[in-house]
């Protein structure tokens, strides 16, 4: 069985090429250095094409307030849910083999590894969309209907809450129940869900794609490293699109249904000099413009960096940062049926568009 050991190195570069991909979300790239320094073991990482169709893989994550996980040093909760959850699922027949990220983003694709380090478990080398999705309906999951149910939702002193849903593809209400316990637990909460088969990932999911953010990373770091644009290393390995170089004018947030709303004005730089590029937000980048047309837009993933070569979370940005703006194309099963679109509709409206896909690469 083919198996690769991630040791500190490799690890911190999963966390940068995730911050990337994150598209602005999953969490800012501290939270998840910090786990990092607190493993103790290297992570078991494997391929999916070696493994039993039928092993089955779980995902944990944190859910609350950014400022909140990093502040009170969020972990153990995740360690708390995943067993919490293994528990469950062996009184209802069902054996979790590995764990697996849910998204890709600086701290969410950590949090499963932190757990696996702490707990032995393997890792696959996969994710559930290949990029962060600020709700439970915004995923590949809810799109080829893998249920959420059981979900599992712990805090640090070890309550732990089971919810079994009446209908188990019912997003909004997993979405309710994961965040008004972490409302109950001071903002700060762990959940584990979505047991899924090695099948259901090859089919459904983003099978390489820890891999694929490690390679990322280390492309930034040796580019850095060695003076070269690391922006345009990313275009490369990534197969994306260079869209922006420009300093951060204004960003605007609003916090509305326990998410941040914002709006990012960044001012043309060097070639980019006299334009203008506006990114709207949900937690995530949603959807960028130029020229008040959009260019970029969900589920294709709106990425930043700094121009010196830091990946960016809409967390890390600040007025007067110069920063890169690069468009990736969002993984194969977004692209497969309309819902890999009409799921982010809903945001897409709040924000002031109605109109359909577009795509300007």
């Amino acid at each position: 069985m083919a198996k690769r050991i991630l040791g500190k190195v490799e690890l911190e570069d999963v966390t940068w090429g995730s911050t990337l991909l994150g598209s602005g979300g999953g969490g800012s790239a501290l939270d998840g250095l910090r786990l990092i320094a607190e493993m103790e073991n290297e992570i078991t990482l494997l391929d999916p094409a070696d493994l039993p169709e039928s092993a089955n893989a779980v995902t944990v994550a944190g859910i609350g307030a950014p400022k909140v996980m990093f502040e009170k040093k969020f972990g153990p909760e995740a360690i708390i849910a995943y067993e919490a959850m293994k528990n469950m699922a062996a009184i209802g027949g069902v054996k979790i083999d590995y764990l697996m990220p849910g998204e890709i983003g600086g701290a969410n694709t950590i949090v499963p590894l932190y757990v696996a380090a702490k707990k032995n478990v393997p890792v696959v080398d996969a994710d559930g969309n290949g990029r962060a999705v600020p709700e439970l309906a915004t995923g590949l999951y809810p799109i080829y209907k893998i249920p959420t149910s059981p979900l599992v939702i712990a805090n640090k002193a070890g309550d732990v809450i089971v919810a079994y849903l009446g209908d188990p593809l019912d997003t909004a209400a997993a979405e309710t129940i994961a965040r008004t316990a972490a409302v109950s637990f001071g903002m700060l909460a762990a959940f584990c869900t979505w047991i899924v088969s090695i099948a259901t990932i090859k089919k459904c999911l983003v099978p390489y794609s820890v891999s694929k953010v490690e390679k990322i990373g280390k492309a930034i770091r040796e580019a850095r490293a060695s003076g070269k644009d690391a922006v345009k290393e990313v275009v490369t390995i990534t197969g994306g699109k260079e869209f922006f170089r420009g300093k951060i004018q204004k960003i605007e947030m609003r916090t509305a249904e326990g998410f941040d709303f914002g709006r990012t004005t960044i001012e043309g730089i060097a070639g980019y000099k006299g334009k203008t590029f506006i990114i709207d937000s949900k937690n995530e980048n949603m959807i960028a413009w130029q020229d008040e047309k959009p260019v970029i837009m969900v589920p294709d993933l709106i990425t930043m960096m700094s121009i010196d070569g830091e990946p960016l979370s809409n967390a890390d940005t600040k007025e007067g940062m110069e920063i890169a703006i690069i468009g990736i194309h969002a993984p194969e099963p977004w692209m497969r049926t309309p819902d890999g679109f009409n799921c982010w509709k809903h945001i897409l409206e709040k924000l002031g568009y109605k109109g359909s896909f577009v795509s300007s690469f």
